[in-house]
């Protein structure tokens, strides 16, 4: 349960990181869309990360379901927490 959590605080954080830089890039990116695209990446990214500096007891595939689920989560922080948009426009 540990391990999820700090793959969803992880995931969170640089997946935000990734965002900014993302947005900053690429202008015609809304901010959810780079959030997942900055969760995805981390997603693929802190397994082999995680694999490389454990003791060997773990493997990518394992470390990937670990952070899979973290990335949802994530997510859904990132998304709960996102600023709304201003506009009163119908939709």
């Amino acid at each position: 349960m540990g391990q999820i959590l700090g793959a969803a605080v992880s995931a969170a954080l640089f997946g935000a990181l990734i965002a900014w830089v993302l947005r900053k890039v690429m202008t015609n990116v809304t901010l959810r869309q780079s959030y997942a695209l900055g969760v995805i990446l981390m997603v693929f990214i802190a397994p082999a990360l995680y694999v490389v500096g454990s003791d060997g007891a773990l493997n990518y595939g394992q470390a990937w379901i670990i952070y899979a689920i973290g990335g949802v989560i994530g997510y859904g922080i990132l998304h709960v927490t996102a600023r709304k948009p201003r506009d009163n426009a119908p939709v």
